[in-house]
């Protein structure tokens, strides 16, 4: 195996590093956020520290030629960085690592140091030129091409000494352009596979729920808006380890938002009225996990009588929040709805903490003050509810006329 060969298989060998190490730290949460289409000042940053890393490190993998100079893989670092940070990450780095190299000495030093910077703007100018090509790893790649090939005639011109110049570019500037601009497309290939996958799990959660996002301004008071957002943190939580659970879960999500789209004046069934409470319900649980359980006592001959929308629900979620939450431990929620005569009886407890101020607890833009209001406009001042609450758990229980 002749010369060039073995310097490129070596130069290959120590891309492949520079590759590995740049996959992992992309896997990392800190990192993780860094792909996307537009950056802030602590985003640029990271980039600059991270990619000035990877730009020394290229440097000290470089392969010894002659007086100090190096077939490397510095540009990796600082094209990448103007490739996807723009120009002010690329010179950035390319100012950093291109000193870090001119203090190196040798007769490149100088040539080296302007074309590490030049390599910056180069990858910077790249990304702009095609921008409408997004995250391309072929443009990326050919902009490491542009770059490698700018940096021998810079050798070239800045060395001073231009034999000694082309008898060094002989040896290393096929493998150097090649080897490169390989490493180059494969780091943003990396960074886009990434940006992909953070897409497309985005993109699973809200499946279902995208059409129902532009409609959540005309929900009436009821619903919550963080109980939207904590239900999508939560299936995209179960997207990354339980598929099937988050497609459950999305379809509860959905099943709670349509009941309260078709929601029409101020009466539903019992029925529909408990299937809001589960869909909810279901949520609640796959979040909180062992912490939370809900159990329904219901007489199923009442499925059918004509129900107030809207008033279970508040008082689980008001039992959940301020009597379950918080205890250490969790505990359990019961829904009880019988047959009392000419009434029905319904009745929410739990083994929670109890509440002080239950009239004021808001629940999906309902507190308990207003559920007893809701009943008392329907139903008149007899039909009130009752609140019994201590350290050792809350019950709240009201009665509804069956036949009305």
């Amino acid at each position: 195996m002749d010369g060039d060969s073995m310097l490129m298989l070596d130069m290959l060998e120590r891309m492949s590093l520079i590759t590995i190490f740049t996959y992992i730290i992309f896997q990392t949460d800190i990192i993780k956020h860094l792909v996307k289409d537009e950056y802030d000042k602590k985003d640029k940053i990271i980039m600059i520290v991270l990619f000035t890393i990877l730009s020394i490190t290229g440097t000290y993998f470089g392969i010894y030629i002659t007086d100090n100079s190096l077939a490397n893989s510095r540009p990796i670092g600082t094209i990448v960085a103007g490739y996807l940070g723009g120009p002010v990450v690329g010179v950035t780095v390319g100012i950093i690592s291109g000193l870090h190299r001119y203090t190196l000495g040798g007769f490149t030093a100088l040539a080296c140091s302007i074309s590490t910077v030049v390599e910056g703007a180069i990858g910077a100018g790249f990304r702009r030129i095609f921008k409408d090509k997004g995250l391309s790893p072929i443009i990326a790649g050919l902009s490491a091409v542009v770059s490698e090939i700018t940096q021998m005639i810079i050798i070239l011109i800045f060395s001073g000494d231009l034999e000694t110049a082309i008898l060094l570019e002989e040896k290393i500037a096929a493998s150097m352009i090649i080897i490169n601009s390989v490493g180059v497309f494969l780091i943003v290939m990396v960074v886009d596979r990434s940006k992909k996958l953070v897409d497309g799990q985005v993109k699973l959660v809200k499946l279902k729920e995208e059409n129902k996002i532009a409609e959540l301004k005309a929900l009436k008071a009821q619903i919550e808006p963080h109980f939207l957002f904590n239900s999508l943190n939560v299936i995209g939580a179960y997207c990354r380890t339980d598929g099937e659970k988050a497609r459950n879960l999305i379809l509860n999500l959905s099943d709670y938002f349509r009941g309260t789209l078709e929601i029409e004046g101020d009466f539903s069934t019992l029925q529909k009225e408990l299937s809001l409470v589960k869909a909810y319900v279901s949520i609640e649980e796959a979040r909180f996990s062992n912490r939370l359980k809900v159990e329904f006592f219901i007489d199923n001959t009442l499925l059918d009588i004509k129900f107030p929308i809207l008033i279970i629900q508040p008082i689980v979620e008001n039992a959940i929040k301020h009597g379950i939450l918080k205890k250490i431990e969790g505990g359990t929620v019961k829904v009880i709805v019988s047959n009392k005569e000419n009434d029905v009886y319904v009745e929410i407890c739990d083994d929670g903490i109890g509440f002080e101020n239950a009239n004021n607890s808001v629940s999906t833009g309902l507190g308990l003050k207003n559920v007893r209001n809701r009943l008392k406009l329907l139903y008149g001042e007899k039909y009130d509810i009752n609140i019994i609450s201590s350290n050792k758990g809350s019950s709240v229980s009201f009665y509804i006329p069956k036949n009305i």
